[in-house]
């Protein structure tokens, strides 16, 4: 009876039965697969852990400590279930968000104030507007939290676009940066214990912890009075990890960054599903235009500096690298120093520095400063040759004491090779002096934009056109350079689809940096350009650069 049912029901409707019977084999398989990979890494963690005195080596095992494209693809192809959950998860957060905004911003906009000027209320319209603005902010924020670390990244870069979004949503916007919902402390004191409680005092070379008088042999933690926890307080938390302030038996106080847990493989699964978008597009690219594959190297590099944040250790040995370079140049901004012996790869304890964020200072500071941020961060990119991709808005502190900018937490940083560093000084230069010509045939191929080989004589007048409207003549303010690309469409488009056009990876991270240190200035200096900001310093460094070997051309450059 029930075969001939089944019999009935394949003959009628097979399409249908085929598929629900692939779905029903695929899914078994996925689970059958995960369940595998899981069992096999709980027996093999099992064992290590037995020869093995770490006590957080269970993600390492197969995870990588420094980033590796191919073995976190390998990891996560093992555990298809958990990539499926996660793209479920983000689809469900995103979807009624869209929605919502679809139905409140699109739909009823036209209808509500229309009915509300005949009224004659567009005040009271205008509070009901910055409300619903507020309330979308908060449920944007909320499912950026939710999904963890990459997003609530994305949600940072957006908080400091006083250009892009509206000031009731930057303000909710903004709790990204060191709001974020705490993990128990607890949770972040076991992690403390671990990393930390095993680790012994000992006198040479560490003067940053202070402390002489401390009998020899006893933890480490015992210099932030561990047994009792009176100093250690929580004062804020962000994405990756949350920041304590504690006091040293030196009299020190000291910020304690502890990580929270699982981060190594929550971070790893966004950005491996971020490198599977990447050769989505690579291919789809690759089909219907002439570009050269680009998007997966330009992801990567983005990756590669997001994976490197989650080692405390690398993050300690940049911010000591940035102190000592800046130092180097009598810098005017203040890098605080590092406490070695109290950092390990899931805890980072580093000076503590009284202030104020940058972007919640009055405009008259953030005017005086900004040139300095933007001189910082030209240093970085055209001279020391390594930079600090993430200058968002907790990141950038004014001191209580002098005023001085400093710069926080050196997680997210990329190194440029010196090639590259001339070619993009070179390059700003002619870009501002309108030298379009060398700019298109010799900067844009040494940077690697545009092939080696290529005749660009028919692409020089699109890009001309391109970047003197797309970019000079708009300024910073992207709603004036949206609306001049918008009347320039036709020639960027033929552009990507024409010419062999790529983008360096390193792109990636430098166009992250630059996009927050220009939001933070708009919101000093509504007229900011982050262009003109740049020049002087770009002018200088190519003299310096090209002055030995081209003695015209320095005198070129400081003439114009």
């Amino acid at each position: 009876m029930m075969n001939s049912s089944m019999s009935h029901i394949l003959k009628s409707r097979p399409i249908l039965s085929l598929t629900t019977l692939a779905l029903s084999g695929g899914t078994s398989y996925a689970y059958y697969l995960e369940y595998g990979t899981t069992k096999n890494w709980a027996i093999n963690n099992k064992a290590n852990s037995r020869s093995s005195s770490s006590t957080q080596q269970d993600e390492l095992q197969i995870l990588p400590r420094e980033y590796d494209r191919n073995a976190i693809e390998e990891y996560w192809k093992q555990r298809p279930i958990s990539v499926l959950s996660r793209i479920g998860s983000i689809g469900f957060e995103f979807l009624p968000l869209l929605i919502n905004y679809i139905v409140d911003f699109k739909l009823f906009t036209t209808t509500s104030s229309s009915s509300s000027s005949n009224a004659g209320s567009s005040s009271t319209n205008i509070d009901l507007l910055e409300e619903k603005y507020r309330q979308h902010a908060i449920q944007l924020r909320k499912a950026l939290t939710r999904l963890g670390p990459a997003f609530v990244k994305f949600g940072q870069q957006l908080s400091i676009r006083p250009d892009l979004l509206p000031a009731s949503v930057l303000k909710e916007l903004q709790k990204l940066c060191d709001a974020v919902d705490p993990v128990p402390d607890e949770v972040a004191f076991q992690i403390l214990q671990e990393d930390l409680g095993g680790r012994r005092r000992e006198f040479e070379g560490e003067s940053a912890v202070g402390s002489e008088e401390q009998e020899e042999g006893t933890s480490v933690l015992d210099e932030i009075g561990w047994d009792t926890k009176e100093n250690i307080e929580l004062v804020a938390a962000a994405s990756l990890g949350q920041v304590y302030k504690a006091k040293l038996k030196s009299g020190e106080h000291v910020a304690i960054k502890v990580q929270r847990p699982d981060m190594v493989e929550r971070v790893s699964l966004d950005l491996f599903l971020l490198n599977q978008y990447g050769l989505f597009l690579d291919t789809i690219f690759e089909k219907l235009t002439k570009q050269v594959p680009f998007h997966v190297d330009f992801i990567d590099c983005f990756a590669k500096g997001s994976y490197q944040e989650l080692d405390y250790e690398n993050e300690a040995k940049n911010q000591e690298y940035f102190r000592s370079e800046l130092t180097k140049r009598k810098s005017k901004v203040y890098i605080p120093k590092v406490y070695p012996r109290l950092t390990s790869r899931r805890v980072l304890t580093t000076e503590w520095i009284d202030g104020v964020k940058l972007v919640d200072a009055d405009r008259d500071t953030i005017k005086r400063l900004i040139p300095i941020g933007v001189e910082l961060f030209m240093t970085q990119l055209l001279d020391i040759g390594a930079f600090h991709s993430d200058p968002h808005a907790a990141n950038l502190y004014v001191t209580n004491k002098d005023g001085r900018l400093c710069l926080l937490d050196f997680g997210l940083c990329a190194e440029i090779d010196a090639q590259s560093r001339n070619a993009m000084t070179t390059a700003i230069v002619h870009l501002l002096t309108g030298d379009f010509d060398t700019l298109i045939a010799r900067d844009a191929k040494d940077l690697g934009f545009l092939p080696q080989d290529m005749d660009v004589s028919e692409l020089k007048p699109i890009l001309t056109k391109i970047l003197t409207q797309g970019l000079l003549e708009s300024g910073s303010n992207l709603h004036a350079r949206k609306r001049k690309l918008m009347s320039i469409s036709d020639e960027l488009n033929e552009v990507f689809f024409r010419y062999p056009f790529s983008v360096p990876p390193f792109f990636a991270l430098i166009t992250r940096g630059l996009g927050l240190l220009e939001g933070i200035a708009l919101s000093g200096d509504s007229e900011f350009d982050i262009f003109q900001a740049s020049y002087p310093y770009a002018r200088k460094r190519a003299a310096q650069i090209y002055g030995t070997h081209y003695g015209w051309y320095s005198r070129v450059l400081q003439r114009s």
